[in-house]
């Protein structure tokens, strides 16, 4: 996501503004589909989600972004219990900063290969296509500028990612990459464009005899440039039924979270504390998310629901 809605605060926060070209949420570790293709179908089940972030609320030009994902493993006869399967995804989001706005509509591909009964390998494509918009007719400069137009513009683009993931029955790591494509935004500017942006993340589970369980986990966010972006998680799950946590982003939040599971669905909630230049406004982030599955959360088996999100 581009940070760019004020420019005293773009130059204040350089490194990293120009550095985010794409949604970042905080309960990554919620909905690991949404960062990462190879995901899809992982599980035994349907799974939907949807999130919706208020980066920075009451801040004019804010970031603003909606998410909806859903996947499924396809089912077919499989030659062996450790035979790979195949699983499908789809994801749409919608992304409001500033005079730019984005929308992109993707699917996604996975296949797994099982290794034994509690670990997989997992690699996955997606593909889809984005509107890039760039509403100029509200752009001021300091000194009259003829190369800023007056008017709206809209790009068609496609939208390119790869990924892979492995998990064992207590940890997984994963990796991605997003906007393979580089697009550029014509009009826009002479350099201006998409970069690539690579995703590491990883995590285990620690449970009790009680059946409560400590999660941590981490997020590295490579930007093509700048700093990279660090998120570290830290959850109680009591039972499956209560999730609570915090986190830290090294760039600009600390962060608190909840999830509550009702049979098959479940809300979360995160409030970033801004601890970045924008804070001196009081300007902290909100963040929902909704979230429906099949799986079968008594389930012991690895690999009819991992239990990591």
């Amino acid at each position: 996501m581009i940070r760019i809605t004020f420019i005293l605060v773009v130059f204040s926060l350089s490194l990293n503004g120009f550095s985010q070209q794409i949604a970042q949420y905080s309960q990554w570790s919620l909905n690991q589909f949404a960062i990462n293709p190879a995901m899809a179908g992982l599980k035994n089940c349907l799974d939907v989600r949807g999130a919706y972030r208020m980066q920075w609320a009451g801040f004019d030009g804010a970031p603003q972004t909606g998410l909806f994902t859903i996947n499924a493993p396809i089912k077919a006869r499989r030659k062996a219990l450790n035979s790979p399967y195949h699983g499908l995804g789809a994801k749409i989001e919608r992304d409001q900063f500033g005079h730019f706005n984005n929308l992109a509509i993707s699917a996604a591909y996975a296949i797994h290969f099982p290794m034994g009964r509690d670990k997989r390998l997992s690699f996955g494509v997606l593909g889809g296509v984005q509107q890039f918009g760039f509403d100029q007719s509200n752009v001021t400069t300091i000194d009259p500028d003829l190369a800023v137009g007056q008017s709206s513009r809209n790009f068609m683009f496609p939208l390119l990612g790869f990924g892979g993931w492995y998990n064992s029955k207590n940890f997984y790591v994963g990796a991605s990459m997003d906007q393979l494509a580089r697009n550029r935004w014509g009009d826009i500017g002479f350099n201006s464009r998409f970069g690539l942006h690579m995703k590491l993340t990883s995590g285990t589970r620690i449970t009790f005899d009680n059946n409560n369980s400590v999660l941590p986990a981490i997020l590295i966010r490579i930007p093509p440039k700048g700093p990279a972006s660090i998120d570290l998680n830290l959850m109680f799950d009591f039972t499956d039924k209560l999730l609570v946590g915090i986190g830290y982003r090294n760039t600009d939040a600390l962060i608190a979270m909840l999830r509550l599971r009702l049979e098959k669905f479940s809300v979360g909630y995160s409030f970033d504390f801004i601890t970045s230049a924008i804070r001196g406004g009081n300007f902290h982030s909100h963040e929902i998310s909704l979230m429906y599955n099949t799986c079968r959360s008594t389930s012991n088996s690895a690999s009819a629901c991992p239990l990591f999100e």
